[in-house]
């Protein structure tokens, strides 16, 4: 981060003669002396959701008016700038006052209840919950394509696009219950990643079922033509692709190596999905001149101009929220069946002010951590929301920290998390708060079910050593003949 802070000081300078807009960059420094002692006497996993938040930031809110001012929306005045700029720094500054305040509150390092290593009833158990994830996942796509009346090929491959023969809005059996069961693909995959993961040397049949199950997700969330998905998708394959190299023995070199080539394929295949995404992936007939890489870049990282669009609209045109948009994010999880009139998230001003209606809009524009707060409460709206989600990062990273060390299961939530909260930061904050929970529900209730199996399989083993002569356990000495 502070090397493209840099870049981009000297591209403005070179390009223009003058700084880029100050205020976007005193708040890219900002983030980057918070990250300067991220580390400092902690396990670096236990502040992944804490990097999450500064890189999403930083990656949707700065780096276009840092690296390329020329391509934000033009326009918008010098106090609307101003206004955003300062709505970046309070980010940061609420952030990280409320993530330590929490810290200095939990000052004792949290007690390991996550132990290392699997006993064999766990393994048993995993094996069953990756069948049982699977089987879910797989019930709920058939029971939609059985309510829509299309294939289940037509319905993986339209990657967010209309099918014409699908009935719109179709009931299904299942109804609210395929939102839980859906996130079985994800109970799914943690399960594969931990039978992989926790032994130096996995079997044969443990590697034929388990890497098909990682990249059956990784495609899945591709298909899916969301940018949020197919991270959260992609990274158990990354992480134990990145396991499984440590373990051949490779040098740092080769693993750097090995890390900027997933970057590239993520990068290449993220501009394909940007490019095929609201169609059939089998009726695109677009060429490689008609990709866009940086419109693509522009619609996804440049949250700065839709946080300017919040500030130029509040509170002159619409009135401030005053916390009403709170209700989305801790009562969405009640069915608009049940309430009708359930207010809808903040991000759908977004499409009002660009003329559009809730029934006739071309999708949903996010707009942001930082914007939401400021169209409830202004620029104070923005240190409370900045607020609430460093607790919640801190929440987090202190549940990362009862894990043991060596535990995989710790750095696949920590990977997870870190994108939830990066997600958190740019999208609309119920909508990012309920697909990260989707996605992370079912891993999270993973973990406590396999330290309940440990505890049961441990105290077992205890109550079986008490209860039997200690003398049984030992061989007799050579003079006992």
């Amino acid at each position: 981060m502070a090397g493209l802070i840099l870049y981009g000081v000297a591209r403005a300078l070179l390009m223009t003669g003058e700084l880029p807009l100050l205020l976007p960059l005193l708040a890219a420094l900002l983030s980057v002396t918070a990250l300067l002692g991220v580390n400092a006497g902690r396990d670096p996993v236990t502040s992944l959701t804490r990097l999450g938040f500064h890189v999403g930031l930083f990656a949707y809110f700065i780096s276009f008016p840092l690296l390329s001012p020329e391509s934000i929306e033009q326009g918008f005045s010098d106090s609307v700038h101003q206004s955003v700029g300062w709505m970046l720094i309070l980010t940061v500054l609420g952030f990280e006052l409320a993530y330590h305040a929490r810290r200095l509150m939990l000052s004792k390092t949290p007690a390991l209840t996550f132990p290392a290593g699997l006993t064999p009833s766990q393994s048993r158990s995993l094996a069953i919950f990756l069948c049982l994830g699977l089987a879910a996942w797989l019930l709920t796509t058939i029971d939609y394509s059985a309510a829509a009346r299309v294939s289940l090929v037509d319905l993986v491959l339209s990657m967010r696009g209309r099918i014409e023969s699908a009935i719109e809005n179709p009931v299904t059996e299942l109804g609210q219950w395929a939102y839980f069961l859906s996130s079985g693909l994800y109970l799914a995959v943690a399960s594969a990643f931990l039978l992989l993961t926790s032994r130096k040397r996995a079997s044969i049949r443990t590697h034929f079922i388990c890497w098909p199950a990682l990249a059956l997700c990784a495609v899945l969330g591709f298909l899916s033509g969301s940018r949020a998905l197919f991270l959260y998708s992609f990274a158990p394959l990354a992480l134990a692709t990145w396991v499984q190299l440590k373990r051949f023995g490779l040098g740092k070199t080769l693993r750097v190596l090995a890390v900027v080539w997933v970057a590239c394929v993520l990068i290449t295949v993220w501009v394909a999905m940007s490019a095929i995404r609201g169609q059939d992936i089998r009726d695109y007939q677009g060429t490689i001149e008609d990709i866009a890489p940086v419109e693509y870049a522009r619609g996804a990282f440049d949250m700065y101009s839709s946080s300017a669009l919040i500030v130029q609209t509040f509170p002159d045109q619409i009135d401030y929220e005053y916390g009403k948009s709170l209700i989305a994010l801790f009562l969405g999880w009640i069915p608009r069946s049940v309430w009708p009139n359930k207010p809808y998230p903040f991000g759908l001003y977004a499409n009002t002010i660009r003329g559009e209606t809730l029934d006739d809009r071309s999708a949903s524009i996010a707009v942001g951590l930082s914007a939401e707060g400021y169209g409830n409460f202004g620029l104070v709206g923005v240190l409370l929301w900045s607020a609430l989600m460093g607790l919640a990062c801190c929440f987090a990273d202190n549940f990362l920290g009862k894990f043991h060390p060596s535990n995989p299961l710790r750095l696949f939530l920590g990977a997870s998390l870190s994108i939830w909260a990066a997600m958190i930061v740019r999208g609309g904050v119920p909508e990012m708060f309920y697909m990260g929970l989707q996605v992370n529900m079912f891993p999270i209730a993973l973990s406590l079910i396999l330290r309940l199996i440990g505890k049961r399989s441990r105290s077992f083993v205890s109550k079986t050593l008490i209860s039997e002569p200690l003398h049984s356990y030992l061989r007799p000495s050579a003079s006992e003949g």
